[in-house]
């Protein structure tokens, strides 16, 4: 009878342990590219990285799982880098509207972004 309890409770751990969670958000490339943004940006460009990343948008969309916290306002940076504000802009909304946690950063860098863009214009 020790033997069929001790079996069973094996049997139920080795089951337990092969299914992996599944994630809430599709990772996919995003932490190599923020890794490569602030380590190392010589090996990858912001216009290679909004190219990776776009698509990676475009992988979670199609598996109908959630894009992860940070990829829109890290668009958003490249193309701050790209000297693209609009499109900046419009990620750093994004990211707002998806992560309302972010609120408050996203509307302080929009608010710099059109402090900058009004010295510009003077």
């Amino acid at each position: 009878m020790k033997k069929i309890v001790l079996s069973c409770f094996i049997a139920i751990g080795l089951v337990g342990c092969a299914s992996a969670p599944k994630s809430l958000y599709s990772w996919g490339s995003y932490p190599q590219q923020t890794y490569l943004m602030y380590n190392a940006p010589e090996k990858a460009s912001p216009s290679q990285q909004i190219i990776k990343l776009e698509a990676e948008i475009e992988k979670a969309k199609a598996k109908n799982l959630a894009v992860p916290p940070g990829l829109y306002a890290h668009l958003g940076l490249l193309f701050l880098q790209q000297n693209n504000a609009q499109k900046a802009a419009e990620y750093f909304q994004l990211e707002r509207q998806v992560y309302p946690e972010s609120t408050v950063l996203m509307d302080r860098l929009l608010q710099k972004m059109n402090v900058n863009v009004e010295q510009a214009k003077s």
